[in-house]
Parts: C-alpha cells; sequence; structure tokens
C-alpha cells in the first residue's frame, strides 16, 4: 500500500545554505551543510498521513471496523484515513464507512479529496478542540473507531518507516545522514524520528512557525505541554495543531530533540518560492517550514558550526496537496 518515495538533493539549495550560514555564524568554521530530501509530497494521498493511517487500520480486526473509522484533522489525515478505509472496504471485502473532521476553512482541494476517497466530511469551528469535540460526538452516535492524527503508538510507528526509508536510502546513496529536521504539530512524525534516528546517532530536529502552530519550542522552555495555540494562523495551516499528551513526553524527554526551531511567516514564504524553483514541484506551506529552518534558522546554524565538519542534513518534504495556483495565491510575488 504505502509507496517507498523517492529522495533528491538539489546543488543550488545546498549551496543557498551554505552561504547563509557563513553569514550568520560570527566565529570561522569549517562546517558545510549538504542537503537531502524525501519526497513525501509524493507518497499516496499527497503526504506522509497515508502512512500512519494505514498502520493504525492493518492493526484493527473486522469486528474493530465494522462500524467504520472517524477522524480529525487540518486535511491531510482525513484524506489518509479515509483513503485508508477504502482500501482496507477492498482487501477485506467489507464496506468500512469512514467519517472526517475538518475545520471549515480546511482547502477545498482537500475536502474534495477526502470525498473522492468515500469519506463523509463534516466540518467544525478553526479552533484545534471545535474538530476534536466533533469527532468524538461521531464515534458516541456512530460506534466508528477514532484515528488520531498523531498522540497513538501505531500511528507513530507508521510515521517512522517515512525517516527509516530515508535513513536507508541516504546511506545507499552513500550519503548518510547526521541530522534530521521535521515539521511537528501533534508530533507523530517527530517522535517517529526520535525512534529511529536515537539509536543511530542521527540528531532530530522539530520545527514549526514561530505563530499559529503547536508552541512547542515555548513549551519545552516552559517544561510544560502548550494547550492551546497562540497567535494569529500560519501560512503552515498543516501544522496548527496542539502537540499530543503522549508525544509530549516524549519530546520533552532528555536528548531525544537536538532543538524546535522556530521560522517567520516570511522566511517560510522564501522557502517555498526557492524550494519549489530548486524541486520542481509543489510543496505544502508546511512542507516548507523544515527547508526554511535549514535556511535560516540562527539556532539551527550554530549547531552545524560547532560542528565543525561537513554535516549531512534530511529535510523531510511532508505534503504537496496543493496547487502551483494555490501558492501563487498564497505567497505575494510567487
Amino acid at each position: 500500500m504505502i509507496s517507498r518515495t523517492s529522495i533528491k538533493t538539489s546543488p543550488h539549495l545546498t549551496r543557498i545554505v551554505n552561504q547563509n550560514l557563513l553569514s550568520s555564524t560570527a566565529e570561522p568554521s569549517s562546517s558545510q551543510i549538504e542537503l537531502l530530501f524525501k519526497c513525501e509530497n509524493l507518497q499516496y494521498t499527497g503526504s506522509f498521513k497515508f502512512r500512519g493511517a494505514c498502520h493504525f487500520l492493518a492493526k484493527l480486526d473486522d469486528q474493530d471496523l465494522k462500524n467504520g473509522v472517524v477522524a480529525y484533522s487540518t486535511g491531510n489525515h482525513a484524506q489518509a484515513v479515509a483513503h485508508a478505509a477504502q482500501l482496507a472496504s477492498k482487501t477485506r471485502n467489507k464496506p468500512i464507512p469512514s467519517y472526517v473532521v475538518v475545520p471549515s476553512d480546511c482547502p477545498p482541494k482537500k475536502i474534495a479529496a477526502a470525498r473522492s476517497h468515500g469519506a463523509a466530511v463534516l466540518l467544525s469551528g478553526t479552533d484545534p478542540n471545535a474538530r476534536v469535540l466533533l469527532a468524538e460526538h461521531i464515534q458516541r452516535a456512530t460506534g466508528a473507531v477514532l484515528v488520531p492524527p498523531a498522540d497513538h503508538l501505531d500511528i507513530v510507528l507508521g510515521q517512522a518507516t517515512a525517516v527509516h526509508e530515508f535513513l536507508q536510502q541516504a546511506a545507499q546513496a552513500g550519503r548518510p545522514l547526521d541530522a534530521i529536521i521535521v515539521p511537528s504539530g501533534g508530533g507523530g512524525l517527530l517522535c517517529g524520528a526520535i525512534a529511529t534516528c536515537k539509536p543511530r546517532g542521527v540528531a532530530v530536529f522539530g520545527c514549526e512557525p514561530e505563530v499559529g502552530g503547536p508552541g512547542l519550542a515555548t513549551a519545552l522552555e516552559r517544561g510544560r505541554r502548550s494547550l492551546e495555540i497562540q497567535g494569529p494562523g500560519s501560512i503552515a495551516d498543516g501544522l496548527r495543531s496542539l502537540t499530543g499528551e503522549a508525544n509530549w513526553e516524549h519530546i520533552c524527554a532528555e536528548g531525544n530533540v537536538k532543538h524546535v526551531l522556530t521560522v517567520g511567516e516570511v522566511q517560510i514564504e522564501e522557502a517555498l518560492r526557492v524550494g519549489v524553483r530548486e524541486l520542481g514541484f509543489a510543496v505544502e506551506p508546511s512542507a516548507a517550514v523544515p527547508l526554511a529552518a535549514a535556511l535560516f534558522s540562527d539556532a539551527f546554524h550554530r549547531w552545524v558550526a560547532d560542528a565543525d565538519r561537513r554535516v549531512r542534513v534530511g529535510v523531510v518534504l511532508t505534503g504537496g496537496n496543493v496547487s502551483m495556483e494555490d501558492l501563487a495565491a498564497l505567497v505575494p510575488g510567487f
């Protein structure tokens, strides 16, 4: 079911990040960055979320699935669960209804995609808690199994396969990774990266928008999980989710994550412009956040400079459910 998505390099993006590294570090260093990209925008349903949804459903038996599944999402998890249920219906030869809850400002393309996979789509308010409450109401009313977007072991293990593949592919190409950067909303992919990378000595960085995301960097500074999203919305709408409670325990544990890097809206927009131009395909704003962190984060550049060597950095491009026309409307001067 899962596509083994390709990895990609970009000499031009590597040059840009090294130019920024030199200009952002005060002390001289022989460090250099080499960027590699994992193209989960080319995954089925257009994002890494399909991995977790398939793994979660595969762990359920037919009796569990008799009343279907329900999910809440900013968009990509909804599509993933809908398609995973559609495929499971065929392989198990029994109908598996799917119900997905998305915010009222969810991009129409993502709503249409979920419906095309047979899901009943319900709209909630834009607050993250609103979609959770509506999904829980549907679960009680229908008896469907709730498929969480991030905060469950089977979801995390599914997402971890993207990082595991990435490490394998980079090593097979003679370019083993020293570090990986993944965007974090609910934290499923970040926890999957921890589980995969920590035993191998690969440094893990999370990243998020400065405002309008889960507020994970601030939460780590305070030592307690954020319970509400602060500030206005970000262009990276796929990260407008709170970090899951179980995921938080792994993310905040000492030594699991080097840093959670934050980037501003202008930096995300610039990463989108240069990334789409150089990589040759569209990625969602949320998927551009780790590239923005590699390009512009002073904290990341300081870590690389301290290494005083060539550092191979993997960037996970998490989704591509956006058209060039959508990007042109979102980003001025795209």
